[in-house]
């Protein structure tokens, strides 16, 4: 199976091409999605995070996003751990996710594809772009965050150009972008290429 990586910092709308994307009808696995799941479900991890950084972690047997976010975005060493301790997880997830899929090519969808080292298990990688400026704006509009809590969510993720070297395709998603014809001008392609070719 063909495995493309679509990543992007936060704000930058990768859900959006994710939900084009799946809508043409290619698998889309949701890495940062099964995380959470995974976070509620592992009983090692839910003993190591209550170890680590308290019983707040957890709000009726519920992973407290928001204040994981607080603690994870502040404190770079808790970023680590807490990727150390579910990355590997994630990574024995997806592997058993693809088995069960159908389709010419699948689509893991991670908002840490590049900083985790993940996109090296991809055949092909995906980063979707936007100026700092209209990022700022939809992530304070979603999350109700203030400029300064934006900006250090920002400073943690791969600089966007750093991490542009790294992708094969890049698709932009600011207000002035057609991102639908984009995303089918990206499976176009894919089919293309992958048409005379059998993965196992």
């Amino acid at each position: 199976m063909f495995k493309v990586g679509v990543t992007g910092g936060i704000g930058s709308g990768k859900s959006i091409v994710c939900s084009i994307f799946r809508n043409l009808g290619v698998p889309v696995y949701e890495a940062d999605i099964e995380a959470r799941r995974i976070i509620a479900g592992d009983r090692d991890i839910r003993k190591e995070l209550v170890r680590n950084f308290g019983k707040k972690t957890f709000r009726d047997n519920v992973p407290d996003r928001k204040y994981l976010a607080e603690r994870i975005f502040s404190d770079p060493e808790a970023r680590l751990f807490v990727n150390k301790l579910v990355h590997p997880k994630v990574r024995e997830d997806f592997k058993q996710w693809i088995r069960e899929q159908e389709g010419i090519y699948i689509i893991e969808e991670a908002a840490l594809l590049f900083e985790s080292g993940a996109w090296k298990e991809m055949d092909f990688n995906i980063l979707v772009v936007a100026s700092k400026e209209t990022r700022i704006m939809r992530i304070m509009k979603r999350d109700g965050l203030d400029h300064g809590d934006v900006q250090a969510r920002l400073a943690s993720q791969i600089d966007p150009e750093e991490a542009a070297k790294l992708a094969d395709l890049l698709i932009r998603n600011d207000e002035n972008e057609f991102v639908i014809s984009q995303v089918l001008e990206a499976d176009r392609f894919l089919r293309e290429r992958l048409s005379n070719i059998n993965y196992l």
